[in-house]
């Protein structure tokens, strides 16, 4: 039986770019190659790790805006350059022997000459009492984005132990009332660092996020404490969303595509931008990565048409 038994072929052309993941940088990709006239195709399952959040910040041109409207803009902006948005989640990508590729969901195959992988990310988040209420409001992940709206409230801080330092020393900077909580011991230099900046260290766990009239008012541990708090920080493993990478390219220990600076990865016609290869970038790094690719994308494509011209000639 065919490998393609199942799913409609997309048309007999081939596709001069398939990008997967249809967040700010695959969109910023789109845009770029649309322009150049590439033919483009962005598959997008609609699991955008930025729609967790109300109101979007430290992205220049779109503060205050809902998620929903900064990617409808942006896809409106593909969609006028000639790219095509598919709504369907990409199942498998599997390279031909000629060097192109396959991209397949549960309903269709892509044939294309290179792939973008745009999927993002995804937050190891612990089992908590109430975490659906505050994920993305009142539980934060970095002060960078959406500190300020929170500035000199009582923070409490936890997660993954090795980063709570790092993390519990920097909201000082957006507020001087920081707790850190964990079980683990620190090491002497970190213990030393949160003295220094005042932060109290409580040994215990936190077990659930605790409520009063839809706001965040305390955290409860596993001792059975309740600690005072307007916004909770937690430091939280991360790994890729996707295992596409993995299955087309090195990656590093979390799935995250090894890339140079330009957004290439390991396998020739395969590139990797923001949150797919970079778990610490922002949007406005996704943002300059999805654009950054296109002119390597357009070259790879410009080198593959001039050995087809040079085969033809020969």
């Amino acid at each position: 039986m065919s490998a393609n038994a199942g799913h409609r072929q997309v048309g007999s052309q081939v596709i001069d770019s398939v990008i997967v993941g249809g967040g700010i940088a695959g969109l910023s990709a789109a845009l770029f190659l649309a322009r150049a006239g590439r033919s483009t195709i962005v598959y997008d399952a609609g699991r955008s790790r930025i729609l967790a959040v109300d109101r979007i910040r430290e992205f220049v041109g779109f503060d205050g805006l809902s998620p929903e409207q900064m990617l409808t803009r942006a896809r409106e902006e593909v969609l006028r350059y000639g790219a095509r948005l598919r709504h369907a989640l990409v199942e498998r990508i599997d390279p031909r022997i000629d060097g192109l590729f396959d991209v397949k969901t549960a309903e269709e195959v892509t044939r294309t000459r290179t792939v973008v992988l745009a999927t993002g990310l995804i937050d190891e988040l612990p089992h908590l009492e109430g975490l659906g209420r505050v994920w993305g409001r009142d539980l934060h992940i970095c002060p960078c984005f959406d500190g300020h709206e929170v500035r000199d409230k009582r923070f409490v801080v936890f997660g993954v132990p090795e980063r709570l330092v790092h993390l519990g020393s920097w909201l000082s900077m957006w507020s001087p009332r920081v707790t850190v909580v964990t079980k683990q011991s620190l090491d002497p230099a970190g213990a030393d660092r949160l003295g220094v900046l005042g932060i109290e260290v409580v040994r215990d766990e936190v077990k659930g996020l605790i409520h009063q009239d839809n706001q965040l008012v305390a955290v409860s541990t596993e001792s059975g404490a309740q600690i005072p708090c307007d916004a909770a920080w937690i430091a939280t493993g991360l790994r890729a969303a996707s295992g596409l990478a993995a299955s087309l390219c090195d990656v590093d220990e979390a799935g995250f595509a090894t890339t140079d600076e330009h957004g290439r990865t390991s396998r020739p016609g395969v590139f990797a931008v923001g949150n797919a290869t970079n778990p610490i970038a922002h949007l406005a790094h996704a943002a300059a990565a999805g654009t950054d690719v296109g002119p390597w994308v357009t070259t790879y494509l410009l080198d593959l048409l001039l050995s087809e011209k040079r085969t033809a000639t020969a």
